[in-house]
């Protein structure tokens, strides 16, 4: 690949404006304009945030393939499989028809066999390359620029990238790896111990509620005893009752993930029961129409007991 870093020729794409693709896109987009360049963008949902954007320069373009058309660097942030596979589809439908190199950065949560399916497809045209690279922190650790990328694929093209992530982040974890698959299934792992720290909290302040304790009580042990920031930050939304899932993530994405992460356990022999329990909380979420509340919310569940439980599966 001959794609060198300058604005001269680098044309950098952004594809999907959501709660987190917000943030990146700006901060990569405040990095190229510093680099005399802009970024350009597509969302499948044009709105207020394209139009915060395009205030600052960001170019938006007109469809799909007009971004895969002015872009040899193209990021993705999706919601899922389904939106993974459907873009990526369009866009490898592009990098047929173009022997200028593309470096595709695909940074979503999918499943390890999504991200196989992509780079079998991609195969076909080794002029260009597929990275995964996942990324872990809420929407405003994304606009503040403050997320921890994971990164996967050949390390020549990682590094001819790395000003642009480091331009969203503020660590990187590189797997040392050309199987980007590998960090489609770190993510899942690192969501699982999200997951089962937010149900180990929300168990344990249930638990408190019915014995009366206060929860500045047990907000303070948490802090005094743990000092995570997932487990303050985690434990602070719970008890402080907040359900809305802007700044955060919603019941149906974390069932998503979980649902991954029981299939990549049973795929490769492993057991996860904390997982187990989890996804069936949130599946009773959803099931009572709250599958758009931050996946935290799952205590009013577990504050329900088991009779929830039963009667959603009935």
């Amino acid at each position: 690949m001959t794609l060198t870093t300058t604005p001269q020729n680098i044309k950098v794409g952004w594809i999907g404006i959501g709660e987190m693709g917000f943030g990146m896109a700006k901060n990569l987009n405040a990095f190229l304009v510093s680099q005399g360049s802009n970024l350009t963008i597509w969302n499948r949902s044009p709105g207020k945030k394209t139009d915060l954007l395009q205030q600052e320069g960001v170019r938006i373009a007109t469809s799909l393939d007009d971004l895969a058309s002015s872009s040899n660097i193209i990021f993705t942030s999706l919601s899922n499989d389904a939106a993974v596979e459907s873009v990526y589809k369009q866009l490898f439908d592009h990098a047929s028809t173009t022997q200028e190199p593309i470096i595709f950065i695909e940074t979503s949560t999918i499943h390890p066999s999504v991200t196989a399916n992509n780079v079998e497809l991609l195969s076909q045209y080794p002029q260009h390359t597929y990275l995964q690279c996942p990324v872990f922190g809420r929407p405003d650790r994304a606009l503040a620029g403050q997320l921890v990328w994971v990164t996967s694929g050949p390390s020549i093209t990682l590094e001819k990238v790395k000003p642009f992530i480091s331009s969203m982040a503020k660590g990187t974890i590189d797997l040392h790896t050309p199987d980007v698959t590998k960090a489609s299934a770190f993510k899942l792992l690192g969501n699982f111990f999200v997951a089962g720290s937010i149900e180990l909290l929300a168990e344990g302040l249930a638990l408190a509620e019915k014995v009366d304790i206060p929860q500045a009580s047990v907000l303070e042990l948490i802090n005094g005893l743990f000092g995570s920031p997932v487990w303050i930050g985690y434990s602070q939304k719970i008890a402080s009752g907040v359900t809305t899932k802007e700044g955060g993530y919603p019941v149906e994405l974390g069932l998503k993930d979980v649902g991954h992460m029981k299939s990549l356990a049973k795929e490769h022999g492993a057991s996860l029961p904390t997982a187990d329990v989890a996804y069936k909380h949130l599946e009773t979420m959803k099931a009572q129409g709250k599958g758009d509340q931050d996946w935290t919310s799952l205590i009013e569940v577990i504050r329900e007991g088991p009779a929830s439980l039963s009667a959603s599966h009935n």
